[in-house]
């Protein structure tokens, strides 16, 4: 008796790997490889360049207004040989990374906290609200009259827009933790802090990794506006300087450059995030 069911254990858990690798190989076919990937991220601003130079070259648009992207290539070789467009990108990248950790750090911190103590959130969770909802350019004076005309008022206010996206994240995903989890704890006979470290952020880090994603394309924003009100260099400063000046192919140079700082600092982001929470990935995968 005994062997009848051994042998239909082994049946059973052979039918279930072969039902099971159809699967993956249709996952890999629907998702394509990453050089499909590339192409297909790269086909729309490929043929946007395309369109706007041919309107250039036909007379359907006035170059001396929208430029083309074989002048506006010109021209970023030029600043490039000079120095000059290196040099504001340095200093842009340096207040964008302090900036952008200033903001994900504290963010990460409060929202833990906060999630941990009802008292701690009822005090401090509406003035953080309340604030979040000012727009971040109305602070400015404030930080400037507060920390001097300098560095640290515009690395606070790039931060600002960090510490609001990640702390509110943070805060919720570990408000939407299953008290099922918290038994689980509790059952192994875990203390505060070590339910804390295997259970709370595990839970937590996904919904945070997403929330440093996004908060990448605020932060490019807020370094970009602050150097383009309150500052004598960086590429906000380089592209409205530019515009002042009625150079455009110098003004579109700036404009390619923070569009593709943005989209890089995106995507490191999202790769170190998605080597941290790999297990995450793995399971939304496979359930897809």
């Amino acid at each position: 008796m005994s062997e009848k069911l051994q042998e239909r254990a082994l049946a059973e858990e052979e039918w279930v790997f072969r039902e099971a690798a159809p699967v993956t190989s249709g996952k890999k076919r629907r998702g394509g490889g990453r050089p499909t990937r590339l192409l297909a991220g790269a086909l729309i601003p490929v043929l946007m360049l395309i369109s706007w130079e041919l309107s250039a070259r036909l007379g359907w648009s006035d170059p001396r207004f929208f430029g083309q992207p074989s002048t506006v290539a010109e021209q970023a070789g030029a600043d490039i040989r000079e120095g000059l467009l290196w040099d504001e990108t340095r200093v842009t990248l340096v207040r964008l990374l302090l900036g952008f950790l200033l903001g994900s750090v504290s963010g990460v911190v409060v929202g833990l906290v906060l999630s941990q103590s009802t008292w701690l959130r009822m005090i401090f969770e509406p003035i953080i609200r309340a604030l979040y909802v000012v727009p971040k350019l109305a602070l400015l004076p404030i930080f400037l009259l507060v920390f001097g005309i300098g560095e640290t008022p515009k690395l606070v206010f790039v931060g600002l827009g960090t510490f609001y996206i990640v702390a509110f994240t943070t805060l919720a995903a570990a408000m939407m933790i299953p008290v099922s989890y918290y038994e689980v704890t509790r059952s192994y006979g875990l203390s505060r802090a070590q339910g804390f470290r295997w259970m709370i952020l595990p839970a937590c880090l996904p919904q945070v990794v997403s929330s440093l994603r996004i908060a990448t394309g605020i932060s490019t924003l807020l370094v970009i506006a602050v150097e383009f009100v309150s500052s004598n260099d960086g590429l906000g400063h380089y592209t409205w300087h530019a515009w002042q000046l009625f150079l455009p192919e110098r003004m579109y140079v700036g404009v390619v450059t923070i569009s593709v700082i943005g989209v890089l600092f995106s995507l490191l982001v999202g790769a170190v995030g998605k080597r941290l929470v790999r297990w995450s990935d793995e399971e939304f995968s496979a359930q897809r």
